[in-house]
């Protein structure tokens, strides 16, 4: 009898170490909001701004990119900024912000005091901001750009635009992009939204306006069961018909969306150029096939990373994440690298690690002081 029981308490033995790994791994990753007062300091040298923070049970976590780039490959932490120093070059990392306010922050409204922080810290860390059209010209011409350049975007088309990043860019001389959902600036839908006179009048001081679409920043069903995906990759669900469009007719309406979107911004503002950045980051060949056919040669996804002259289709970096302070986004573009990311939709490949779980694993001493929010930790290099 006691034979028998051997392999059931063997397999029970196998998943109770399963459900422990699981859960020193978080499971289902819990959403952690990095806590910029906590110091790690490796074999002496003092790492902030990691990303590091305590989840529910107290339990110190990192970004093993954090790991992996401080103790595996033995990184030195960011120094100060020094004139002349050279992040990048022949390159352009793209900023992307949607709606700022003057209130309490939320998922999709930035603090205007960081946004102007962080524009401020461009400046004071040697990043050149440059327009759109120098942008165009590097990706369509080969026209050189600045060492560490950057573009400045928006999307949606929020009235906060006009009325509070606006003052702030002005103040800095800098240009940036506001890429609208056109039939939202038409009718005035939803959220308040910048009007045309404001963007012409804004077009002045070297702002300027392209597409999110006419009206397709939204998700639509593809079957009867109610299933969406965004509607420049779907095939709607017809109720009616009780079928899926075609692809020939999901693409003649997208082609019809953009189409339009690009009629009234020429109309308006007298675009001569055609650039989109996609909702949701959302394309596929259909998409791209309807952009050649529109003589729309730059677009932009939400997928993290830096811009080549060959990236037509162009990654971002999301400046407005407001569990980051404006130091960490300046950080982000100090040693941004397009494969440090993630997948397309621009989930990012750095998992949260228990601090603790990895230093007993690898040998590492650590020592956790809660007052002083500082992690030291001690290892031999050639241990």
């Amino acid at each position: 009898m006691i034979t028998r029981r051997k392999p059931w308490l063997a397999v029970l033995a196998l998943l109770m170490l399963a459900s422990l790994m699981l859960s020193a791994c978080g499971g289902k990753e819990e959403e952690l909001t990095p806590d910029p007062s906590i110091k790690i300091v490796v074999n002496g040298k003092e790492w902030s701004n990691t990303g590091a923070a305590l989840n529910a049970d107290g339990k110190l976590m990192v970004p093993s990119d954090f790991l992996k780039k401080a103790v595996e490959e033995g990184e030195d932490p960011p120094a100060e900024h020094v004139e002349g120093t050279v992040y990048y070059s022949n390159q352009v990392a793209v900023l992307m912000y949607h709606d700022l306010t003057e209130g309490e922050t939320t998922k999709a409204a930035l603090s205007v005091d960081a946004f102007a922080e962080q524009m401020e810290l461009l400046k004071t860390n040697g990043f050149h901001v440059i327009s759109m059209k120098e942008y165009s010209d590097f990706i369509l011409k080969q026209q050189p750009v600045p060492d560490n350049a950057v573009l400045i975007t928006f999307d949606d088309g929020y009235e906060s635009f006009y009325k509070l990043a606006y003052p702030v860019l002005k103040e800095h001389g800098y240009p940036a992009t506001n890429f609208v959902i056109v039939r939202f600036i038409d009718e005035q839908i939803g959220v308040p939204k910048m009007t045309w006179d404001q963007m012409r009048e804004m077009q002045k001081d070297g702002m300027t306006f392209y597409t999110h679409t006419y009206d397709s920043h939204l998700y639509v069903e593809v079957d009867k069961k109610g299933n969406t995906k965004p509607a420049l990759t779907a095939q709607k669900y017809l109720p009616d018909e009780d079928r899926k469009e075609t692809k020939e007719e999901a693409k003649q309406r997208i082609t019809a969306d953009l189409a339009k979107a690009e009629e009234r911004l020429t109309a308006e503002l007298g675009n001569t150029d055609r650039i989109i950045a996609f909702p949701y980051g959302a394309f596929n060949d259909t998409v791209m096939e309807v952009l050649k056919s529109l003589d729309i040669h730059i677009s932009f996804t939400v997928k993290k990373g830096i811009n080549s002259s060959a990236e037509a289709n162009g990654f971002r970096v999301n400046g407005a994440d407001v569990k980051e302070n404006p130091q960490i986004v300046i950080n982000h573009l100090k040693t941004i690298s397009a494969a440090s990311y993630g997948d397309a939709q621009g989930n990012s490949s750095s998992k949260l690690v228990s601090l603790r779980a990895y230093c007993d694993k690898n040998g590492i001493s650590l020592a956790w002081d809660a007052a002083k929010r500082q992690a030291v930790l001690s290892f031999s290099k050639s241990a």
